[in-house]
């Protein structure tokens, strides 16, 4: 063998090192197996790094949704914090300094990215501007890399929907750029870099605020749905933008910033009594706010219920009444595969969907179970101290896997099946098994 190709073979070793011991203390050996693939098979072949330090495709194969492309909303925060809890700290700063190149003046971050080059047109990208959201990025020089990661690039970024009545997404990508934030500081404890990208997350933050509608409700329809948009006011939106709000407060207090972290906390405090004054219905949440004919609770029980709980915005009282129904609805894990988003998914209506003429998609393509949903139930399981529901959720994800892969999506049958369906080798739910595993250790390793 070559002096070149072992120095290739080591430098690519090194770049794949990550801390997997705790594989081997997972005490249950179906979940042992689900990290084990969701690790080897899906998270680190995704980690390919070609087009500039810190990137990963949201498919282990880059397939799907595109190898040069980057996703800053609910995607690329799933995965990054699971490569925080992996130990990737290193090529997730470098991602999230290419997001900020990103970033608008006014603060708001894409919910995706492509190369400089893409334009619109009457496609699934007519929402795009380009020339005004191209930027130019020099990446840091990373020697271990590829070299095709060392060049100077332009993308451009992606901030409106195609379905462009509703604007669903129109929030995912900076309140995840917030939670983003958060976790890296988490994981590093790193105040100099915390005090060198303040400044952004705080624009970001601001951004948000601008965006609370007179109803005192943060505007952007679906937070991670497109179809249906949930056109109005998302339940699910509102609880992780408190989360949000909550984070900035914890970053400023970490840098010691009493008065602007009790600006965000003060903040936090408005969106949640506002929620709370206009989703909860009896024993629960509503699902969202439609523009013109107010609250839809018309689905069963939503994921807006899940996400409640797991953010804190849900009264002590409100929770005792909530919880036990959450926990007794057998439809939320259609075909044992957590978790639904409503639990009557053959309900919606034909108003509830906004017709684009060039979309072939299902109306209710994301009435489904997807990770996305599954994470908010595994925070409402961890906060709730549900430890047996929460591993048994993480066997029958672990389970679903086909030759170690995952779908996107897992639709409801009538006959009470699931149909998968989605993106092939999507990396969402091995992304959320890391998180559930490594954010719960006690639960899931041996001492």
């Amino acid at each position: 063998m070559s002096a070149m190709f072992l120095l290739a073979v080591a430098m690519t070793m090194n770049r794949l090192r990550v801390d997997d011991g705790w594989i081997v203390r997972v005490r249950d050996s179906i979940v042992r197996t689900g990290v084990k693939e969701a690790m080897e098979k899906n998270l680190l072949p995704a980690a390919t790094e070609k087009v500039y330090p810190g990137h990963f495709c949201i498919n282990a194969d880059g397939g799907g949704f595109g190898s040069d492309t980057t996703w800053p909303g609910l995607d690329s925060w799933q995965m990054a914090g699971a490569y925080l809890l992996m130990g990737r700290t290193r090529m997730v700063k470098d991602y999230f300094d290419f997001v900020r190149a990103s970033q608008r003046a006014d603060g708001n971050i894409p919910f995706a990215i492509f190369t400089g080059d893409t334009q619109a047109g009457d496609t699934y990208l007519r929402g795009m501007r380009n020339p005004e959201d191209r930027f130019t990025y020099k990446p840091p020089v990373r020697a271990e890399l590829p070299a095709t990661s060392q060049e100077t690039r332009q993308w451009v970024g992606l901030f409106r929907h195609w379905e462009l009545e509703s604007n669903p997404l129109a929030t995912l990508g900076p309140i995840c750029y917030v939670l983003t934030a958060r976790e890296i500081e988490d994981a590093t404890k790193d105040k100099e870099w915390l005090k060198e990208h303040i400044g952004s997350v705080e624009a970001t933050g601001r951004y948000l605020m601008g965006q609370i509608s007179p109803n005192g409700l943060l505007s952007g329809s679906g937070f991670y749905t497109e179809k249906p948009p949930r056109n109005g006011w998302d339940g699910v939106t509102q609880c992780y933008a408190v989360e949000a709000f909550h984070d900035l407060a914890r970053l400023e207090r970490s840098l010691g910033r009493r008065n602007e972290a009790d600006q965000w906390t003060k903040a936090a405090d408005n969106l949640s009594k506002h929620f709370r004054d206009l989703f909860w219905k009896d024993d629960h949440f509503g699902e969202y706010i439609h523009v013109e004919r107010g609250l839809v609770d018309s689905h069963g029980l939503s994921d807006t219920n899940w996400a409640a709980i797991a953010f804190g915005l849900a009264t002590k009282g409100q929770t005792e009444i909530l919880w036990p129904r959450l926990i007794a609805d057998k439809a939320f894990w259609p075909g044992n595969m957590p978790t639904a988003t409503v639990t009557k998914p053959f309900a919606y209506q034909d108003w509830e969907d906004e017709k684009v003429p060039f979309a072939a998609i299902s109306p209710t393509n994301d009435v489904a179970s997807m990770g996305r949903t599954w994470y908010v139930e595994s925070l409402a399981c961890k906060r709730m101290g549900a430890r047996e529901r929460l591993i048994e959720s993480a066997r029958l994800v672990s389970k679903a896997a086909e030759d170690g892969f995952w779908r996107e999506r897992y639709h409801p049958q009538p006959d009470g099946s699931v149909r998968p369906e989605g993106s092939l080798k999507y990396c969402e739910y091995p992304a959320v098994l890391i998180r559930v595993v490594l954010e719960n250790r006690s639960w899931f390793l041996r001492s």
